[in-house]
């Protein structure tokens, strides 16, 4: 059995130094990542996937504008809801318990933890779980993992949740 921090050590990708870099921000890039999490530049989807990692490691939300960022240049690009999908998941296990792991439409995994916990917020009039990320982004749960977690959910007086780590995380 590994420790919790050897399990996020694991699901970690590399943090760019957002905070630190104070790019001169060059304007906007027609890049689009629709509600579904696809990304689009000028209309046209980005079908390499490869592409659209590298693009997502240099992506932050400052206020409520999203950018590609890097140390030199901060261009603003629009995003439909949030950029990534969460599409599938598991449970590990660790010292401190059954932690949730989350995969991403971009083969990413992530812990729900105190530091990215699932979140709700309304989605085309539902309320619906987000998994809270880094720099200010966030992964919506697709419908199929939320009916996946709502047949394994447990419930008290206020209403189903899921847990992770020993902390409930509601679903509605």
């Amino acid at each position: 059995m590994q420790s919790l921090a050897d399990l996020e050590a694991a699901l970690q990708t590399p943090n760019k130094p957002f905070d630190q870099w104070q790019p001169q921000n060059c304007g906007q890039v027609p890049i689009t990542i629709d509600a579904q999490g696809r990304w689009f530049y000028a209309s046209s989807e980005i079908k390499r996937e490869a592409m659209v990692k590298l693009f997502a490691s240099v992506l932050c939300k400052e206020a409520d504008s999203y950018f590609l960022k890097t140390p030199v240049e901060k261009m603003a690009i629009t995003v439909i809801d949030v950029p990534f999908i969460i599409v599938d998941w598991r449970f590990e296990e660790t010292e401190q318990g059954l932690a949730l792991c989350c995969v991403d439409n971009l083969q990413r995994a992530w812990l729900v933890s105190a530091k990215q916990p699932l979140l709700l917020r309304e989605f085309e009039g539902v309320s619906v779980p987000y998994l809270q990320l880094a720099h200010g982004l966030a992964a919506r749960v697709s419908r199929n993992v939320y009916y996946q977690w709502a047949e394994i959910a447990c419930s008290d007086e206020q209403g189903y949740y899921i847990e992770s780590l020993a902390k409930r995380y509601y679903l509605a």
